[in-house]
């Protein structure tokens, strides 16, 4: 009894030994002459580590992707210079052809490597779609910062808006009233000037007609915007229907009435003028020059008209304006 008792508490102990063992085997622990040692397998404290580098690669883009394209280029632009480009790395950028499936990887490999380059991978992809494609081929990716955050925008998942618009009646139950600013051009009176206009004297009659019953002098002027009424002689400067602005037009309907001597130095209506010298060409200021009697002038086709005023028809229609 005493021999099975020892036998069994023998076998318990060795039972749980190797129970032991393995379950710190899978701990990472080893059971070594009945003692236990830790031993840990991480890289913690080693010098090994991974990251993002800054190497920039020589980049040949393709447009179709196909070995006789790679191999015209190579021979016209890297064999030329093979000295600056022997034993490089070198990245073909796809961005632009259409179909991947068509790409023969392993003889893009062998092309560069007979030119003397080493192809580490492919860039230019720009979608989720494409990568996986390529993913499945083994076939490596080296993308640019560019079309890396182009593929990462490619990913997100797209929100659709649609904008629609809906007519939504509104009911006013009672008119209200709007205030506008308004402007009101309240016309003035004529200017009246009851004596004669001496010699280097200005009568300005802005926005407005002028009547003068009196003479006007040489060398004296009168300008109003709209119409002249002189009962008088008349031997200064008249301007009739003068513009109000560089910027605007005079009033080409305006006249100029005298009943005395006609005998202006100059005569303007809307901005066309005559001297009297150019008077003395016109045949029919020239008959009505230094004469007392009445003159109507007016344009006509832009063109100062000059008439006796015995027929005062346009005359009394000025005044019933």
């Amino acid at each position: 009894r005493i021999v099975n008792s020892r036998t069994l508490i023998m076998a318990m102990l060795h039972f749980f030994y190797v129970a032991s063992a393995f379950l710190c085997y899978n701990e990472r622990l080893y059971a070594i002459s009945g003692s236990w040692i830790f031993m840990d397998l991480s890289f913690e404290s080693s010098n090994i580590s991974i990251g993002r580098t800054g190497y920039s690669f020589n980049t040949i883009t393709l447009e179709t992707g196909s070995v006789e394209e790679l191999e015209t280029f190579l021979q016209k632009k890297i064999d030329p210079s093979i000295r600056a480009y022997d034993h490089t790395p070198v990245v073909l950028d796809v961005s632009h052809v259409d179909y991947l499936q068509n790409l023969e990887y392993d003889r893009l490999v062998a092309t560069c490597k007979l030119h003397g380059l080493y192809l580490i991978g492919l860039s230019g992809i720009h979608s989720e779609e494409r990568a996986l494609f390529l993913h499945k081929r083994d076939i490596p990716i080296v993308n640019s910062v560019k079309f890396s955050r182009m593929r990462e925008e490619n990913f997100k998942p797209k929100v659709i808006t649609k904008t629609v618009e809906i007519e939504i009646p509104v009911h006013i139950k009672e008119p209200y009233p709007v205030k506008v600013p308004y402007k009101v051009l309240v016309s003035e009176p004529m200017m009246l000037i009851k004596r004669s206009i001496r010699s280097g004297e200005s009568i300005s009659a802005v926005n407005n007609s002028v009547l003068i019953i009196g003479n006007v002098a040489p060398t004296a002027r009168i300008i109003a915007s709209h119409h002249v009424f002189i009962f008088g002689d008349l031997h200064g400067e008249v301007f009739a229907g003068s513009p109000r602005a560089q910027t605007t037009q005079g009033f080409d309907e305006a006249i100029v009435y005298t009943s005395g001597k006609f005998a202006p130095t100059l005569l303007a209506i809307a901005g066309n003028y005559q001297t009297a010298e150019d008077m003395e060409q016109s045949f029919l200021a020239k008959n009505l020059e230094n004469m007392d009697r009445e003159v109507l002038v007016f344009l006509h086709d832009g063109v100062l008209t000059y008439t006796h005023a015995k027929d005062s028809a346009k005359l009394r229609a000025v005044f019933n304006q």
